[in-house]
């Protein structure tokens, strides 16, 4: 019930006498894509209405694309004033636009790195005020594009509050600026400086109003369930209210209000929280009596409040109960938009804009690649991608910043003590709505319970198998002087020695605690053996850090050559302590495509060797593999309507199908040891194609027929139907199920692209099998490059500790197994060790190279 508490000059606030109100004080007058090369200058132009004391409260953005809104990505800088009538220009950059123009720009930011077919906002204190073209749409082709050329604000035309009208700009048309070198020899020049308010309705004089009554505390207000109303969008916009409500928490641009329990109406529909814009002072718990006028701002329903009309304080409130949003949740949460709402043990799906928003996203589970779970287009498939999308709540910092120094809702955010995927979060706050997605804004720091495991938690055998891609593993070039340098043409890694040693400690700790007498390793330079070469330095690092019995050693080509073109390789690594290598190595040539006269689609060779295990005297072959990424385009990829189950593979699907093929058909070699494990990064999710084929497939089962890539070396060019598989277990499906190896920010689902697949008669060897979940769950922004270059330990952060985690992308799966001797087989084997077992191979390899062991450069 609304009670008096406090009196503000007797209820009445003062009138507006006649005097000029100003809509905004700042506009968008015009935006430019030059000619010159690199398509500069690319700027924007903005007129100055009225006096600005400080510019800081303005900021602008681009929306690139039809992408929707990047937000305020360039503030202009504080206790800087610009006066009516003035122009400010913000470029892309100094020297294209001086040399344009004549004159440097104001300012220059990456933020006006626009094309003609992006559209441009103007923000106040966090919200748009005006906009350029539409954030949502391409603008090629539609009647506002300005490539090449510009578009000019008709003058007297106000700011539009984010409501772009094509007809209010003029426009030079598509490449109206092209030859020309300056503004002055253009045919159409761009009409600087020409925009002014006359005729427009930024400066008013307002005959004088009467008085807004106010009122005092506890009498009559409008209730926010009315102006919430049971639509998605309210019927009160445009009208102003006054309200008495309880301030429940604040964020950049305004605060949170919601009724008092006993001014709650009787329909669920509608919501008692809103969210209120304006800057005063208010304080989260107390009663205010304010005025506004309703507004929907992009299906938000908000509150402007009137700066002209003070707030009245009506003292401390009850405490708002949250409404608990139970995951997965049910509830239509435009019925409690504004309002207080709490989650308990949330799980993390996504961490993809934690430090450039502050955001992260939290469901009911982790959601999957549906084509980790099931075949594409099935059944399964399909509840998968459903549930993917469901459920989904964004936790974020209350400003407006990007890149912020701390997360206001958990501010010892460190590399020790992260926010990862799968982790459980409780959080409790206002319900906003922004971007098309609802959001908690935490008044308290949340709750954050982690999962991280500093070693993997798997059944011991005597035996272990691993394999682990090491995110491009460069340590460098030595040059003509006998330094280290980071500086050369292929480095993929580390742009310097920090780098590289912040890299090299985190996978080296990552490969001690993995503890696998056998590891493939994926993306380490392709450099040869010498010792200076990646795999040589790799090794020492390791060994460094183990005792005798312990030490790594790796498989190197007798003569030192590389193992295929690519700048990246696999490479193996293994404990002579318990196995050691049997017959020479070989690498199997993956398939080619031939896109077109000028290009040819590629993968890394695969690298197979056979090991005798020490103890129990067992052979094993292991092959070591990276097929081709899902980026780029294949063949398959390129005709003007690809088939959906290609598309939802990734590119080049059919291609890594015939890798797979490859690699089978090597492997089914009879003088091979029948114990075989494929492992590695097959750039394939768990149910897709190249997996299917090398585990266990039928057309019949799996509701269509896989094909291989057309124009390769194999079937005279041509791509055929698969009928079979090969027969290999993945170890994950037997032992984790549930487990992942890679996080794709694009999707922001888990899924597993590493693997290890295993031959029947090594299946009967396995005990168990475990994703080791270092990587793909951790920050993007604690990767080596990433902490290193924008977040500093001496700017405050502490991202740069050696550890395990977020050593790599990819997270190592291990496998082990118990190999037990059997007398009548060794004796059989000792028998037969005049060596000679891999030759028959030899036809079956589009190339075989003699390997033998290094250890360290020592041992040469």
């Amino acid at each position: 019930m609304k009670t008096s508490l406090t009196l503000l000059s007797a209820g009445i606030i003062s009138a507006l006498s006649s005097t000029a109100i100003q809509a905004n004080d700042l506009v968008i007058s015009g935006v430019i894509d030059g000619p010159l090369s690199g398509g500069v200058p690319k700027a924007v132009e903005l007129f100055v209405v009225n006096d600005i004391a400080d510019l800081s409260a303005y900021g602008i953005g681009s929306a690139n694309n039809g992408g929707g809104t990047d937000g305020e990505e360039f503030t202009f800088p504080a206790g800087v004033s610009a006066s009516a009538g003035s122009y400010i220009y913000v470029a892309s950059e100094v020297e294209g636009f001086t040399t344009f123009f004549g004159s440097a720009p104001d300012y220059d930011t990456s933020a006006m790195g626009i094309n003609g077919d992006d559209a441009v906002e103007l923000f106040k204190d966090g919200s748009v005020i005006d906009t350029f073209g539409d954030i949502n749409t391409d603008g090629n082709g539609t009647a506002w594009e300005y490539l090449d050329g510009w578009a000019y604000r008709t003058s007297g035309q106000t700011a539009n509050g984010g409501s772009f009208e094509v007809a209010n700009w003029s426009y030079s048309g598509v490449d109206a600026l092209d030859g020309s070198t300056t503004n002055t020899d253009a045919a159409t020049p761009f009409p600087a400086g020409t925009f002014t308010t006359e005729g427009s309705d930024d400066v008013v004089e307002v005959p004088e109003e009467p008085a807004v009554e106010l009122g005092i505390c506890g009498a009559e207000a409008t209730l926010i369930s009315a102006i919430q109303g049971s639509e998605s969008s309210s019927a009160e916009v445009g009208n102003s209210v006054i309200i008495e409500a309880i301030v429940t928490g604040t964020r950049a641009g305004g605060f949170f209000v919601q009724e008092e329990a006993s001014d709650y109406d009787a329909d669920d529909a509608t919501s008692e929280g809103l969210f209120v814009e304006g800057f005063v002072d208010v304080e989260t718990g107390n009663l205010v009596r304010l005025y506004g006028e309703v507004e929907e701002n992009y299906g938000m329903t908000t509150l402007a409040m009137d700066s002209d009309v003070a707030a009245l304080d009506c003292g401390t409130a009850d405490a708002v109960a949250a409404v608990e949003l139970s995951m997965p949740y049910e509830l239509d949460l435009e019925t409690v938009e504004g309002m207080i709402v709490s989650v308990t043990d949330a799980t993390v799906t996504s961490t993809n804009n934690l430090w450039r928003f502050g955001e992260i996203v939290v469901s009911d589970t982790i959601k999957r690649q549906p084509s980790d779970v099931a075949a594409p287009l099935s059944e399964a498939y399909t509840a998968a991608e459903q549930a993917s999308e469901t459920s989904l709540l964004t936790i974020e910092d209350n400003s407006s910043s990007q890149y912020p120094d701390a997360l206001n809702y958990y501010p010892t955010f460190s590399y020790a003590n992260a926010i990862r995927i799968g982790d459980s979060v409780s959080a409790a706050g206002p319900l906003n709505y922004s971007f098309g997605t609802y959001r908690i804004n935490p008044n308290d720091v949340i709750e954050v319970t982690s999962s991280r495991e500093g070693n993997p938690v798997v059944t011991e055998g005597n035996l272990s198998i691993a394999t682990f891609n090491v995110l491009n593993y460069f340590n460098g070039e030595v040059d003509a002087n006998g330094d280290v340098t980071f500086d050369y043409d292929g480095n993929r890694g580390a742009d310097d020695a920090v780098a590289f040693e912040l890299q090299q400690g985190r996978i080296v700790e990552a490969i001690v605690n993995l503890n696998a007498d056998v590891v493939g390793l994926m993306e380490i330079e392709n450099d040869g053996f010498g010792e200076d070469s990646a795999i040589q330095s790799l090794v020492d690092a390791i060994n460094a850090e183990l005792g005798e019995t312990e030490q790594y050693s790796f498989i190197a080509t007798t003569d030192g050559s590389e193992i295929g073109t690519d700048a990246i390789t696999v490479g193996l690594l293994y404990k002579a302590s318990v196995v050691t290598p049997e017959n020479d190595a070989m690498i199997v040539a993956m398939p080619e495509q031939q896109i077109d006269e000028d290009s040819l689609a590629r993968m890394r060779p695969s690298l197979l060797q056979s090991f005798v295990h020490t103890e129990s005297s067992k052979s094993f072959l292991v092959a070591v593999n990276h097929f081709k990424s899902k980026g780029g385009q294949c063949s398959e990829d390129a005709v003007e309507v690809p088939s959906e189950i290609t598309t939802v593979q990734g590119s080049c699907n059919a291609l890594r199908v015939s890798a797979a093929i490859t690699l089978g058909n090597a492997l089914s070699d009879e003088s091979l040891p029948e114990r075989k494990v494929i492992l590695g990064d097959l750039n394939a999710y768990s149910a897709e194609d190249p997996v299917a084929v090398l585990t266990d497939y039928t057309p019949e089962s799996r509701g269509y027929t896989i094909t291989t890539a057309v124009n390769t070396g194999m079937d005279e060019g041509v791509s055929v139907e698969v009928e079979s598989s090969f027969g290999y277990r993945n170890l994950a499906e037997e032992f984790d199920v549930e487990g992942f190896s890679y996080w794709f920010y694009g999707t922001e689902q888990v899924g597993s692209l590493d693997h290890v697949l295993a031959s029947e008669a090594m299946l009967a060897d396995a005990i168990d099998g475990t994703h080791w979940n270092i990587n793909s769950v951790e920050a993007y922004q604690l990767q080596y490059d990433q902490a290193l270059r924008y977040y500093a330990d001496e700017d405050g952060y502490a991202f740069t500790d050696v550890g395990p985690f977020r050593s790599s992308d990819h997270d190592p799966f291990i496998a082990t197994f118990d190999l037990q001797a059997d007398v009548v087989e060794e004796e059989e084997e000792s028998n037969d060790s005049s060596g000679g077992a891999m030759g028959g191979i030899l036809a079956l390899l589009a190339a075989a190279i003699g390997f033998r062991r290094r250890t360290t450069a020592a041992n040469k």
